[in-house]
């Protein structure tokens, strides 16, 4: 276990960039197989960003993955409000990828390993994938979260939101 320890001077990204530059690309190597960060800031804010550095190595699957395309001209949404309207209704399925992509040029390939992908495949339409198979076509945007969250929920892979996930989305 990797154990960083931080002075009161180090904010809250100092913590975050220092230790995933340091410890980061050893988890990554197998060298180690956790981090423990000790700093002046709540308890909360270090287990959470440790979870998160475990999941960005790979190492450990805590929360929703995402995996979204950088947008260009062929984008077909507002893929920065698109892909937080997703991460709010279904970041509480850890173990889940969710690819958002916002053409169908590069889309597909780029989320060859999601679970389950958001795609533009025409202006105001949206075409949802389970792995790598198109399973629902040209659905109006105005629908297609609900839709995702739908076909989710047919895969098994959707779990009710805790009580606790509830009031932090609402706060």
């Amino acid at each position: 276990i990797h154990h960083m320890v931080f002075g009161a001077a180090k904010s809250r990204d100092c913590v975050v960039l220092l230790t995933g530059s340091e410890v980061g690309c050893s988890l990554v190597d197998g060298n180690g197989d956790g981090v423990l960060m000790q700093a002046p800031l709540p308890l909360d804010f270090l287990r959470l960003s440790s979870f998160g550095l475990l999941q960005g190595c790979r190492m450990r699957n805590t929360k929703t993955e995402y995996v979204s395309c950088p947008s260009c001209g062929r984008t077909l949404f507002d893929l920065q409000t698109v892909t937080d309207q997703i991460s709010k209704a279904t970041g509480h399925l850890p173990g889940v990828t969710i690819a958002v992509m916002g053409c169908i040029v590069n889309g597909p390939g780029e989320m060859a390993d999601a679970d389950f992908g958001y795609v533009g495949g025409a202006p105001g339409k949206i075409d949802l994938y389970v792995g790598k198979e198109l399973v629902r076509k040209a659905i109006p945007s105005e629908k297609a979260c609900d839709e995702l969250i739908e076909l989710i929920k047919e895969n098994g892979r959707w779990v009710e939101p805790s009580k606790n996930e509830e009031e932090a989305v609402t706060a």
